[in-house]
């Protein structure tokens, strides 16, 4: 499913106009790695749940890879801030809320599309 990856490609094309107006290079860059490195994980952390039978095991393991994203996404966002500039931590911030917004909207459409699909 294309759309499914549509925050991941929507950040590498809003690099070349950010950019190319002066968005900070690290921030962005950052940003956006982070972004998509989380992406990856998710992903195989999504397969991984799928095939997981235990109702709680399961729950728990969704739970703790949920709140690890956040923080990685948060702390990184802060490593940036204070080793790079303000601005680079702002860059990376907006980077990553800007793709967060894409992905859950996204995964609400896809989520309410597959509801009604097996209802």
């Amino acid at each position: 499913m294309p759309v499914a990856y549509l925050d991941v490609v929507l950040v590498l094309i809003a690099a070349v106009p950010a950019l190319s107006l002066g968005a900070p290079v690290l921030g962005y860059v950052v940003g956006a790695v982070a972004w998509i490195l989380q992406r990856i994980v998710s992903v195989a952390v999504d397969r991984r749940l799928e095939n997981e039978r235990d109702l709680r095991r399961r729950l728990g393991l969704g739970v703790t890879s949920s709140m690890l994203r956040v923080w990685v996404l948060g702390c990184t966002i802060l490593v940036v801030g204070v080793a790079g500039s303000r601005p680079d931590g702002l860059t990376a911030a907006l980077v990553v809320f800007g793709a967060f917004s894409i992905y859950f909207v996204i995964s609400a459409v896809t989520h309410r599309q597959r509801k009604r699909a097996s209802a």
